[in-house]
């Protein structure tokens, strides 16, 4: 799973690996070790009927409705998007998208990624 952060909107993007986990398991989840600690994302499919987030010291949980997240996981839709209201007010917008191959050489492994629609189209 990446995870991409700007202002008040968070990007996750899933792979192969992190769909099957979700399919198989109903969640997926990213560690970081930073210093002495971990810091800890995960998107779990969870029986509620609208999603929510928590916010530990050192962790972020997203939490979707089993439905939604189950059906997304298992269709050719690239991205699922939420938009929930913060305590203040403000508004924190969720996209979690399919991770698709790049276009162009890079050094990352993208064994995982999906095919990129856009690799049959000639520029």
């Amino acid at each position: 799973m990446k995870i991409r952060i700007k202002a008040n909107t968070i990007r996750f993007r899933l792979d192969k690996d992190d769909i099957n986990s979700i399919n198989n398991s109903g969640f997926v989840k990213e560690e970081t070790q930073i210093a002495g600690g971990k810091l800890h994302f995960c998107i779990k499919s969870k029986p509620i009927e609208n999603a929510l987030i928590k916010l530990d010291p050192y962790s972020v949980h997203l939490l979707i409705p089993a439905a939604q997240l189950m059906e997304w996981a298992g269709n050719n839709i690239n991205g699922l998007y939420i938009t929930l209201i913060n305590d203040d007010g403000s508004e924190l917008k969720i996209s979690i998208e399919k991770d698709y191959k790049c276009l162009t050489e890079r050094e990352e492994d993208e064994s995982a990624a999906f095919d990129n629609p856009l690799s049959a189209h000639n520029c």
